[in-house]
């Protein structure tokens, strides 16, 4: 009977499985149906000539410049993979590995299954637009800085929480050490993540200060490079890696924000081995509301004590026997960092 069921399913049309994923997608069932997924990724033509790439760069939604062996070339995206958007800006990322058809004009076909992929939900009313912002990767470098724009840690737990829910290892670079008027406050800031095994690294890309321990922490390593704008990240990769030359821009003296230098996502070889990918600067970074209930389980340093809560659904707000409210007590968990780990979940409601 079971392989019946899913003969029957295979033998409905395209748009009858996409109104099935659409009413999937209303009962809030985020993940899109296997069988769908299959018919959306494969194609059956049987006179393709296809060569696996990596997706370099994207220059409009459906038209992408990909690494095919030793070479690269500007192709679009098949039209069969153009039809199914689910709420997301583009089905293909910067990082993607894909299958390109060069039998005639080269087209992308096939898009292979996803490691791990760092993305961002805009609000729009009572959805969500899901942004992809890389894939593929093996680490986010979530920059901050010391002054201009002033360090935002309440951005870099919504980082950290997306990395952690996304399986991506994180690293919390603080650049501009050398505008910091008290270097060793932020430290002691910065201090918690290092007691919760979260590696975090100080640079300046003025002074050099840094950059040896961050290029061997990005040695031999597919690393995806975001933060706020205006955090230096395009100077900081510029010192690390010269030959890059990537544009820069001054941080407005009038907001103190940064300004916007990279306009879209872009996967860069490193001279020294490795990917970088440098994504356009932001000034929110939403989650995904359906992950409210893995918050209390994932934030930044919360995993050395749920499993000690009295309750295994502890949402760590007013709880009795809550082994998280007990490390704030004792001072183990900053109030500065309990208070962001409240307004995260709060903005998830």
């Amino acid at each position: 009977m079971e392989i019946k069921d899913r003969d029957d399913d295979l033998k409905k049309s395209d748009q009858e499985l996409l109104e099935e994923e659409y009413e999937r997608r209303e009962d809030g069932l985020d993940k899109p149906g296997k069988r769908l997924r299959l018919k959306e990724l494969y194609s059956k033509k049987s006179d393709l000539v296809l060569k696996k790439g990596r997706v370099l760069e994207i220059f409009s939604k459906n038209y992408f410049r990909v690494k095919l062996e030793n070479e690269e070339i500007t192709c679009p995206l098949t039209g069969r993979l153009k039809i199914v958007d689910f709420g997301q800006r583009s089905m293909v990322v910067v990082g993607d590995y894909v299958y390109v058809d060069v039998s005639q004009e080269p087209r992308i076909e096939e898009i292979a299954e996803r490691k791990n992929s760092l993305k961002r939900y805009i609000d729009k009313g009572k959805q969500q637009l899901k942004v992809d912002l890389a894939a593929n990767i093996d680490q986010v470098i979530i920059t901050g800085s010391c002054s201009e724009p002033p360090l935002n840690l309440n951005l870099v737990d919504r980082y950290l929480c997306a990395a952690q829910l996304s399986e991506i290892v994180p690293v919390v670079c603080i650049n501009k050490t050398d505008l910091a008027g008290n270097l060793d406050q932020i430290k002691q800031q910065c201090s918690y993540y290092e007691s919760v095994d979260i590696q975090v690294v100080y640079t300046s890309a003025a002074t050099g200060e840094g950059i040896d321990e961050l290029k061997d922490v990005l040695f031999a390593k597919d690393s995806v490079f975001s933060g706020v704008s205006g955090t230096g990240k395009s100077s900081l990769i510029n010192k690390l890696d010269p030959e890059l030359e990537l544009k820069t821009s001054e941080v407005s003296k009038a907001s103190l924000k940064g300004k916007h230098t990279t306009s879209s996502s872009k996967l860069i070889p490193w001279s020294f081995g490795g990917y970088l990918t440098d994504t356009p600067g932001i000034k929110t970074f939403g989650l995904n509301k359906n992950d409210r209930f893995e918050i209390p389980r994932i934030f930044p340093g919360f995993d050395n004590w749920v499993m000690s809560c009295k309750f295994s659904n502890c949402n760590h707000i007013h709880e009795a026997g809550c082994r998280v409210l007990r490390a704030l007590k004792t001072g183990e968990l900053p109030e500065e960092r309990y208070q962001s780990y409240l307004n995260i979940l709060s903005s998830l409601e």
